[in-house]
């Protein structure tokens, strides 16, 4: 049942009950009063989704929704939906084949509704500048080298001449897309699994999200790049030098701060257990800090700048990024979509859940992104 639709019952009931009301039997006021709070609640409800929509529609974001598919963006929303898709199964049949069998009770069992959550997950994305387009494509501009340099100049005299380039690059938007198919008689049986199965989908989506994003970053041409390996006798401390160079790297090219350093979890673990000679950790102990002072703290930076950990960059290798080099573009959003007339769906009582997104991803200053790699 709709919100429209619970709209009217609810004012039917109102009117059903206007005789006892009149009558003042006992509790017929409070009931209406009770109704009238609820019917006004639902208008304000149907008012404001109604208003959502016109306001997608004028920005061109809503798309029509169509017999057999529906966005479904509010989870409560959604598990209700598979719920009415699937009420013709409610009810018990028990088939006895002769009078003489058996007849045991239904087993009724609780249900625990505490599923294991997806952890949360910190999106690449976030790392880098994101914005909204509605094509299927982007054009940006790169810069190219400056040449020159502002100076001094006397008075008479002529002034340096500066110079820089931009090139347009046309990149085209790409789709990260799955499905999952589940039976419609465990969404009837327990309605609250739909969101869970849409919360699992959508995070493994962000994952595959995030690999994509770093992968486009890594694997443009014309970042800084550089390798670290002096021969000291700490891996870890090699590693580390190397990053606070591709920071000062990024800082003495542009006009901006390195915002996070990108690398694999395996080299995060290296340096965190990195020792020194007395085999004091670099970092600070696993109970307190280094050579026992203070308490430990979460190592979530590296020479102040914020890490981010990613098995899409390779052991060895980290990138340095800054926030206003990397463009992000998205259209629309996630899109959830539930299907109960898909393929062969219906011949086995299934529905399939879509969820997909369209995203873009470039380096728009390549002095703002640093490479590191060992020797």
């Amino acid at each position: 049942m709709n919100k429209t639709e619970m709209l009217e019952a609810k004012k039917a009931e109102l009117a059903a009950l206007a005789p006892d009301i009149e009558n003042d039997v006992e509790g017929a006021l409070e009931k209406g009063a009770e109704l009238k709070s609820e019917i006004e609640a639902l208008e304000v409800e149907i008012k404001r989704d109604e208003e959502k929509v016109s306001l997608l529609k004028s920005i061109g974001t809503a798309e029509p929704i169509k017999q057999e598919e529906k966005n479904m963006n509010d989870l409560e929303l959604f598990a209700q939906k598979c719920a009415e898709m699937t009420d013709k199964k409610a009810g018990v049949t028990q088939h006895i084949k002769a009078a003489t069998d058996v007849v045991t009770g239904e087993t009724i069992a609780d249900i625990d509704r505490q599923v294991a959550p997806q952890p949360t997950r910190r999106a690449a994305r976030d790392l880098f500048s994101v914005a909204q387009i509605s094509g299927n494509a982007i054009t940006y501009f790169l810069q190219g080298a400056y040449e020159g340099t502002p100076a001094v100049t006397a008075e008479n005299a002529k002034k340096p001449q500066n110079s820089t380039s931009f090139t347009p690059t046309t990149l085209s938007l790409s789709k990260i897309a799955a499905y999952i198919k589940e039976t419609d008689e465990i969404i009837a049986d327990a309605p609250f699994l739909a969101s869970e199965v849409q919360n699992s989908l959508l995070y493994h989506l962000g994952v595959v999200e995030d690999a994509t994003l770093i992968g486009a970053v890594a694997g443009t041409t014309g970042i800084l790049a550089g390798t670290y390996g002096s021969g000291s006798t700490s891996i870890a401390t090699d590693f580390a030098d190397g990053i606070l160079y591709a920071i000062k790297a990024i800082k003495s090219n542009t006009a901006y701060d390195a915002s996070a350093v990108i690398i694999n979890p395996a080299d995060m673990f290296a340096l965190m257990t990195a020792k020194d000679s007395n085999l004091q950790y670099i970092g600070g102990g696993y109970f307190t800090g280094a050579y026992g002072n203070g308490q430990y703290q979460p190592v979530n930076a590296i020479w102040g700048v914020p890490i981010f950990e990613s098995t899409a960059v390779s052991a060895g290798e980290a990138l340095v990024v800054a926030k206003q080099a990397v463009k992000v573009w998205v259209k629309g959003g996630v899109d959830v979509k539930l299907y109960e007339q898909n393929e062969d769906d219906a011949l086995y009582n299934r529905v399939t859940l879509l969820a997909e997104e369209r995203i873009a991803c470039a380096v728009k200053d390549l002095n703002g992104v640093f490479a590191l790699s060992a020797e």
